[in-house]
């Protein structure tokens, strides 16, 4: 039953959906909640109710002394307190929905029903909300991972002499790279088949293998396998990426210590820039190539996700590191007891000192490079001057009130009049008209350019 009064507007905004990821870190399913007294008089003893069915999350009546005449309210402390255990036991989508009961002086003031969905345990809600949830699908503890991490000791021991996973230790790019090649060999070994990914994945969701159902299942889609081996380089201690494009996804790593200013990224020159040559901050791979039957090495997987990246509509990249310091955590493990699932309790929180942010990389440190590596004037060069990073200014240009952008029909001639010295006349541009906003003499014949 809906009903709205002629006294108050109500301003409800809330998550559609709600899942065990969201409930697990604290995501406050109400977003924004105020009141709006529309009438010519004193509201007093305002009373708001929350009503859920089912029975996912509970709710504390709130109160407001009084609400003035055209006066609006905004309230940040209303909050649904998400059920633990009512989102383990879920297997499958349900519907709900939450009703929202506003009176004053026992008069119903506002009443009306809002629909939600509820998702299964291991079902992500995709990319149109909160999209950095899916790091927490990237379950890094997960027990059934340490077979596979042995066995990438034995395959890296064999490929260079060392069995140590000590991921970025070395400052070798090269070293952390064998380490990533070693849990792929690792996971291939596993003979997952190859199942195709839900149409239209990456906006609406879809239903996720955790790790211990995709190794004893041995079936897995794309996000599937790059959840997977994410899990397993986040678990050595290597920064995982998870690469979106349109109906598709793959893994990606950072082979330094380093991370992106933010958790999701949507700019695929951010990616494009890492991945340039002699600029290998980052690698990408095809997940796909791990799966039962290809038998595809490891280098060509790379080949494949950079022509993957170039080729297919991107959507967005997920930083798993830099989620984790945004305060999103790993599903808890989930095991069955009788006829009922039960949450494995959470390992105390890490202390701010072991969360802080990673030390800043300097491109021209020559420290970073290993001893065993020859340095010849020519990479000292390359080190130097060719930084093909976001942190070059002449690659990353930002728009900003020092910077002026000129619309030129010639710039290479624009160019070489400032270089001989030549003053320019700069005008602003309209529609149908020029205005004069700066003009300098000079001596020489000025060509007309702009």
């Amino acid at each position: 039953m809906n009903k709205e009064s002629n006294l108050i507007q109500v301003e409800f905004i809330y998550l559609p959906v709600v899942n065990f990821a969201l409930q697990q870190n604290r995501v406050s399913v109400i977003r924004l909640f105020s009141i709006e007294n529309i009438s010519d008089k004193e509201l007093k003893n305002i009373k708001i109710n929350l009503q859920i069915e089912p029975d996912f999350a509970d709710s504390i009546p709130y109160m407001i002394e009084s609400i003035q005449a055209h006066e609006t309210v905004r309230i940040s402390d209303l909050k649904l307190k998400l059920s633990t255990n009512f989102f383990a036991q879920i297997t499958e989508r349900m519907a709900g929905h939450i009703s929202l009961l506003i009176s004053s002086e026992n008069e119903t003031l506002y009443q009306k029903d809002y629909a939600i969905d509820i998702l299964a345990f291991d079902q992500w809600s995709g990319i149109s909300i909160l999209p950095e949830m899916l790091s927490a699908f990237v379950t890094p503890n997960h027990p059934a991972i340490t077979s596979i991490q042995k066995r990438a000791t034995l395959i890296l021991e064999w490929l260079t002499g060392s069995p140590a996973l000590d991921e970025y230790q070395s400052r070798n790019p090269n070293r952390v790279k064998t380490q990533i090649a070693a849990l792929y060999y690792a996971i291939v070994e596993q003979e997952i088949i190859y199942s195709s990914v839900p149409a239209s994945f990456e906006s609406d969701g879809q239903r996720i293998r955790l790790v211990d159902n995709l190794l004893s299942q041995k079936l897995g889609t794309c996000l599937d396998m790059a959840l997977l081996y994410a899990s397993c380089l986040e678990a050595i201690g290597i920064h995982p990426l998870i690469i979106i494009t349109q109906g598709h996804a793959f893994v990606g790593a950072w082979l330094i210590p380093d991370t992106f200013p933010d958790a999701v990224i949507d700019d695929r020159s951010f990616l494009t820039k890492r991945t340039a040559e002699g600029n290998n901050e980052i690698i990408l791979i095809e997940a796909t190539c791990m799966n039962k039957g290809d038998k595809i090495s490891f280098d060509e997987a790379v080949k494949r996700a950079n022509n993957t990246l170039q080729t297919r509509d991107f959507v967005l990249a997920l930083d798993i590191k830099r989620a984790r310091f945004s305060g999103i955590r790993p599903l808890p493990q989930r095991i069955l007891n009788g006829d009922h699932w039960e949450i494995k309790e959470e390992e105390p929180e890490m202390s701010e000192k072991e969360m802080a942010s990673p030390e800043a990389i300097n491109p021209y440190d020559l420290s970073a490079f290993s001893a065993d590596i020859q340095v010849t004037k020519q990479l000292l060069w390359e080190r130097k001057l060719l930084d093909l990073s976001l942190r070059n200014n002449l690659l990353n240009t930002r728009i900003t009130k020092n910077t002026l952008q000129l619309i030129l029909a010639d710039p290479d001639k624009f160019e070489d009049a400032l270089a001989l010295g030549f003053s320019q006349s700069l005008w602003t541009g309209k529609t149908h008209f020029m205005t004069l906003v700066y003009t300098t003499r000079s001596l020489l014949p000025i060509p007309s350019l702009i």
